[in-house]
């Protein structure tokens, strides 16, 4: 289904306005679970580490999607949304970077300030695109 949709520019760009939905309610998701966890007073469990990892392969697949658009000639209206699309992808590795690898009670407060970061994120990619 995606290969037929990368085959007119309509069809990318609405594909790339879904990821943008999914990616939104997802960040959301995953911040409101590890606030959950850390005032729970837990670590990340296996579980919410695997969904961030989804979280980013959706970051992944909506910059891609975005490059398709970007080479078949679509520019944004605003060049801060490729500032976001960067802080889209690069948010979740810096906060494991920042925390101790998923191992502590303090990195599900890492990634739930990281999910929230990503919700704005989306928000302002989504009015910075043209969509808001």
């Amino acid at each position: 289904m995606i290969v037929l949709a990368v085959k007119t520019n309509g069809g990318v760009l609405t594909l790339h306005q879904g990821f943008a939905t999914v990616f939104l309610i997802y960040s959301l998701f995953m911040a409101l679970w590890g606030f959950f966890l850390y005032l729970r007073g837990s670590n990340p469990s296996p579980g919410y580490l695997g969904a961030l990892v989804l979280d980013e392969g959706v970051a992944g697949v909506q910059g891609v999607i975005g490059l398709i658009l970007l080479l078949q000639g679509h520019r944004p209206p605003d060049a801060l949304h490729f500032l976001y699309g960067v802080l889209a992808v690069l948010a979740l590795p810096v906060a494991y970077y920042l925390g101790t690898g998923g191992t502590d009670r303090r990195d599900s407060g890492i990634f739930g300030l990281a999910g929230l970061l990503l919700v704005g994120v989306a928000i302002r990619g989504t009015m910075t695109g043209g969509g808001g």
